[in-house]
């Protein structure tokens, strides 16, 4: 295989990994998460650069052996460093829903490999145990000349029992929905590093990886679309479509909807500061994820502190019991976690058919049970 055909075998994956960062560098959500993921794209850019160079430079005498060696060690961090860095990016987005102990110690174990195998390389021109170069100018493979590809693929095995591991204790159906995305990258690029560390003619680490990346890519840019960036609940356009949807399939069948708001979020925001308020309202979408995620319930954040949930409850005692789940939840929350504020919520709920099968009249009258319940709360107080 020549050089011009691992140079075509790369361009087009090259350029489609180009695009994918500097429209995901544009992006002004700069979270950690996708900082990762654009360094996860370079990484991936530059492995495919650099195979396609190692090939070229094969019996090239004008290159002095000191500048291979560099350059051979660099590429071989590369072979090991995109899995990390997709291992990294897993732990740190199941991190965010389900923090443990045990993403922590994968982190560390993964780091902790990482730097053994810089070692090994940087050692290696005077050790010859991973490769070296003949006087010729010539490539030669150590003992150790599989050892990254084998800590790649170690790397991605992991990273998928994290995402399985992840996916049995998900609660929600767009959670694991995300799980199941990364566990589809995984697959994917774990079959690619595979293959051709078993068949070295067949170029296919960089295209399954890229065509990984795209499908990642093309999966958080829809997310986008339909998801309330703060709290990672549907957002408000998603919602008002699924209720079209609901009273489309549903018109004879009784359903509710929940209308919550956050007591006294103006002043956790005015006494606190946004960062502050930004939290509560995050750790009330949480809250909801734990008392609703099991159900077949759509929740979504309405605007605001507002969030609205549309379920399949039929009357007010089965409505009443939800509710006093969710309330139970928020108490225990308040009680178990160290926050500078107390959280309190308003519910107020309404039926399909008690509005009169109109969406209009659906959250009119749960957002005025709700401002009623509100009303009690501040007299209360008073």
């Amino acid at each position: 295989m020549g050089l011009i055909t691992h140079l075509s075998i790369n361009l087009f994956p090259i350029a489609m990994l180009l695009t994918i960062y500097v429209n995901n560098h544009k992006r002004a959500d700069r979270t950690s998460g996708n900082r990762l993921f654009s360094i996860l794209t370079l990484a991936a850019i530059a492995l495919m650069v650099a195979d396609v160079l190692r090939y070229g430079m094969y019996g090239l005498h004008r290159i002095p052996v000191g500048g291979q060696y560099i350059f051979h060690i660099l590429h071989m961090l590369l072979v090991a460093a995109v899995p990390f860095l997709w291992l990294m990016y897993v732990c740190q987005k199941l991190g965010v829903r389900n923090p443990g102990p045990y993403l922590k110690a994968v982190r560390h174990a993964a780091l902790g490999t990482m730097l053994l195998l810089l070692v090994l390389l940087l050692v290696t021109p005077w050790t010859h145990k991973v490769f070296f170069i003949s006087r010729a100018g010539y490539y030669r493979a150590g003992k150790f000349a599989s050892l990254p590809n084998m800590i790649g693929i170690a790397l991605l095995v992991v990273s998928l029992a994290v995402a399985v591991a992840a996916y049995s204790h998900e609660a929600t159906k767009e959670g694991r929905r995300e799980v199941t995305y990364m566990l589809g990258y995984g697959i994917f690029a774990l079959a690619g590093i595979t293959i051709q560390h078993f068949a070295n003619d067949w170029w296919t680490t960089g295209p399954a990886t890229a065509l990984a990346i795209l499908f990642i890519y093309i999966n958080t840019q829809n997310h986008q679309i339909t998801t309330d960036g703060l709290t990672g609940l549907n957002n408000r356009r998603e919602f008002d479509a699924q209720l079209a949807k609901k009273i489309e399939f549903c018109p004879e069948h009784e359903w509710g909807l929940l209308m919550i708001d956050v007591d006294d979020f103006k002043r956790i925001n005015d006494r606190l500061g946004h960062a502050v308020g930004d939290e509560a309202l995050w750790e009330t979408a949480d809250i909801l994820r734990r008392v609703f995620g099991k159900d077949r319930a759509l929740l979504a954040r309405y605007g605001g502190d507002e969030f609205v949930i549309i379920g399949d409850w039929y009357d007010d005692k089965e409505v009443g019991a939800i509710i006093e789940k969710l309330q139970a939840e928020v108490e225990r929350a308040n009680v178990t976690r160290k926050k500078p504020y107390v959280l309190s919520l308003s519910v107020g709920y309404a039926f399909w058919h008690e509005a009169g099968r109109r969406a209009e009249n659906l959250i009119k009258e749960a957002d005025k049970r709700m401002y009623k319940e509100k009303e009690s709360k501040k007299k209360l107080r008073a």
